[in-house]
């Protein structure tokens, strides 16, 4: 039987990959806009602005207990805030949607092993069975269940952007169980946006220098007010603390329900006609994630329930 704590990490695994699928909607009113580094400085921005009324008391008391831990938290905030969304859009104007989505499909098969690397953590069968059966729900959705698609897949320069952003968010994932316990959630969230944010300026300099910035109208700001405090905190820290509560495996499984909500919110909100396959693609991506995160405790109980059963 599932405990209160495990169910609430799967709600908000749930909750991030919502919000996260938001993003990619949002993210497309803004490519145009702004260069990937203007939209993740002020992305990163933003959200500093908006959790740091609610986390520098609690920050500044316990920076103290970062002692001889800087340099881990140094690379959580580089990859996880610095590099991760700025590789993604860079990604965008480079490669199409349809690789972005497959390639981010990656995601839960790379934090799988990285955590059974260093970690030692292994995949269940029923997590594996689960996993597998997301993963071809997402390439049914990705592909509008056309084989064509998936066979004329070919790389660019984007695409290994985005296998790159793939790797960090699986090594941040994996990191951010390093967090000193007795460092509060949302103070650690605001130290991460803050280094990474400071990781952003030698770029968002060089641009200015090279190229000059631009400022973002008032068309822009919605999207950018979404991305900083919804997709940036809202998500970050509900992803940090599902990670806490069910690992990086369980954790990933449900991320690979990500493309599923972009189809459903670009339908609801965009316009864009739902599909059969996409129909499909979503049944196996939600029966997949069922299987994995109730298939071994429902096994458990039906082999108690045959053992009682025996005279």
């Amino acid at each position: 039987m599932q405990t209160p704590s495990l169910l609430i990490g799967y709600l908000l695994a749930l909750l991030a990959t919502v919000v996260w699928s938001g993003n990619f909607v949002a993210a497309r009113g803004l490519a145009d806009a702004l260069s990937p580094i203007e939209i993740a400085f002020w992305r990163w921005l933003i959200a500093l602005v908006a959790i740091l009324p609610f986390a520098w008391r609690s920050l500044l008391t316990s920076l103290p207990l970062l002692r001889g831990q800087w340099g881990r938290t140094l690379l959580m905030a580089f990859l996880g805030i610095t590099c991760f969304n700025t590789f993604i859009y860079q990604a965008g104007h480079t490669t199409n949607a349809t690789n972005m989505s497959l390639l981010a499909t990656t995601s839960p098969l790379v934090m799988a092993a990285l955590a059974r690397l260093f970690l030692r953590d292994r995949l269940t069968r029923s997590q594996l069975i689960g996993l597998c059966g997301a993963f071809t729900g997402v390439l049914v959705l990705v592909s509008r269940g056309r084989l064509d698609v998936l066979l004329q897949f070919h790389f660019t320069s984007g695409d290994l952007w985005m296998i790159a952003s793939v790797i960090l968010f699986a090594a941040y994932s994996l990191l951010i169980r390093y967090r000193p316990k007795a460092f509060p959630q949302t103070a650690f969230l605001a130290l991460l946006i803050a280094l990474g944010l400071l990781g952003l300026v030698p770029a968002l300099a060089a641009q200015a220098v090279l190229g000059g910035l631009k400022v973002p109208s008032a068309g822009t700001f919605g999207a950018l007010l979404y991305i900083g405090v919804g997709a940036s905190v809202i998500a970050f820290l509900s992803w940090n603390l599902a990670i806490e509560r069910i690992g990086v495996i369980r954790a990933g499984i449900i991320y690979n329900s990500v493309p599923l909500f972009a189809s459903l919110e670009a339908a609801l909100l965009l316009g864009e006609a739902l599909t059969v396959p996409q129909c499909v693609g979503g049944l196996l991506i939600i029966g997949g994630i069922c299987y994995a995160s109730l298939g071994e405790s429902l096994r458990l109980r039906l082999e108690q329930g045959n053992r009682s059963a025996r005279p």
